[in-house]
């Protein structure tokens, strides 16, 4: 009875959120994305996936960090299994709008909203052989669905934690739902020992794929001629996914260092022009955009594009990672690969790599301006401290990879019986 109670006042909850994001619409970018890509649905999906009663293999992911999660997994299927369509969807506009072309998938979808009717129309279209979930993301009426189907489905790269619903006196409805999962794939001991006190047991412990990630971004090399000229024999700080208040801290530096001989490569969580103005007006050092930038002098070059961070670190001497100041830092570890000490705002406790690279060394959360200038003077001007705290970062980063091959072990023994 309880559970039936949880269960209308979540259909309810979630029909409330549709309808509030509906209503914000048409005063937010974001929130009209996440309208507008779901339109017509159920039609454009059936175009793209129906094939007579074809399988297909769905992986979700709520945003564009989780896609990373799931992106190695993702091309080890399409690797190994080539003629298997591949169904990937999202439920960020974040997540959806930079992926919609990824060619190593057949079909790039949006996610409908989480209702029992969706669910069902959802599942008739794609009649999925397995369904991978990446993360933490959990919808529940898709799960039900699912496992009424006895449609085998996986949490990929998982992420459990206290204050999740599953681990409260009043969390029975979100317990239920993880009877859908047939593996949990996670990434640490912490969330095993979670689900082993309230009864969940089949858990494996391999790690997070983000790992196997960044390793293969190292391993292909890529190589941005324009990053590498704009450095050129110059050290080079890599500010990545910043936001205003890391931004506001690079320029004090700038003004309290204005002859020091550094490039300075700023690469915007969200790209915003007025912003970008803004800094460089007030710069003391000469700013370019990368997407207008043709050679000129320039100390400071905004990356005015989504989807080259991961490679620009490549170029990097020093990374400081934005969100640390807000909600969360952002990725660590794409800067950690390829070989360069990490600098951070206080908020990274809730993230298992960045406090993985605090521990080795390779990382430095800092609180205050005058931390970060001091730390950044460290690396800069001494080049053995440098070059010992990268190579710890690029150690800590391989001796974590190897979730990918644990979870195609468990695909292959499925995928293999229908290979065509």
């Amino acid at each position: 009875m309880i559970i039936q109670i949880q269960r209308f006042i979540y259909d309810l909850i979630i029909r409330l959120y549709g309808l509030g994001i509906r209503c914000y619409a048409p005063f937010n970018a974001k929130a009209a994305l996440w309208v507008r890509g779901r339109k017509n649905w159920q039609k454009l999906l059936s175009e793209k996936v129906s094939h007579g009663h074809d399988t297909c293999i769905w992986i979700h992911a709520a945003s564009l960090g989780e896609f990373e999660q799931g992106r190695p997994i993702i091309e080890a299927i399409r690797t190994e299994f080539p003629k298997k369509k591949l169904v990937l969807t999202f439920f960020s506009p974040s997540g959806y709008e930079v992926r919609k072309e990824y060619n190593q998938v057949d079909v790039v979808s949006y996610l409908p909203l989480d209702t029992k009717s969706n669910a069902k129309k959802f599942l008739d279209i794609l009649n999925p052989e397995i369904a991978i979930f990446i993360k933490y993301e959990f919808w529940f009426n898709y799960l039900n669905t699912l496992k009424d189907r006895e449609i085998r489905t996986i949490l990929v790269s998982g992420r459990m934690h206290e204050n999740q619903g599953f681990f409260k006196p009043w969390g029975g409805l979100f317990r239920a739902g993880l009877k859908s999962f047939e593996r949990f794939f996670l990434q640490d001991k912490r969330g095993e020992e979670l689900l082993l006190g309230i009864g969940v047991e089949n858990v494996t412990v391999c790690g997070d794929s983000r790992f196997d990630r960044v390793m293969k971004v190292r391993q292909e090399n890529e190589e941005l001629k324009e990053i590498k000229e704009f450095v050129g024999d110059k050290k080079a700080l890599v500010v990545g996914s910043s936001w205003q208040v890391e931004e506001e801290m690079v320029q004090r530096f700038i003004v309290d260092h204005l002859n020091m001989d550094i490039k300075i490569i700023i690469a915007p969580h969200e790209i915003h022009s007025d912003r970008i103005e803004s800094f460089s007006n007030e710069c003391r050092w000469p700013c370019a955009k990368l997407s207008t930038w043709k050679g000129q002098e320039a100390k400071v070059l905004f990356i005015d594009s989504i989807g080259k961070l991961a490679t620009v670190y490549r170029y990097g001497s020093i990374a400081f990672v934005g969100g640390g100041f807000g909600s969360g830092i952002h990725s660590v570890l794409e800067p950690a690969v390829w070989g360069l000490p990490v600098l951070f705002g206080p908020n990274y406790k809730r993230f298992q790599e960045a406090k993985g690279l605090v521990a080795a060394d390779a990382a430095f959360p800092i609180q205050h301006q005058e931390e970060m200038e001091a730390r950044l003077e460290l690396l800069l001007e001494t080049d053995e401290i440098r070059a010992e705290a990268g190579q710890k970062a690029y150690e800590y980063c391989q001796g974590k990879a190897g979730a990918t091959e644990v979870v195609m072990k468990y695909l292959r023994k499925e995928l293999d019986k229908k290979r065509i």
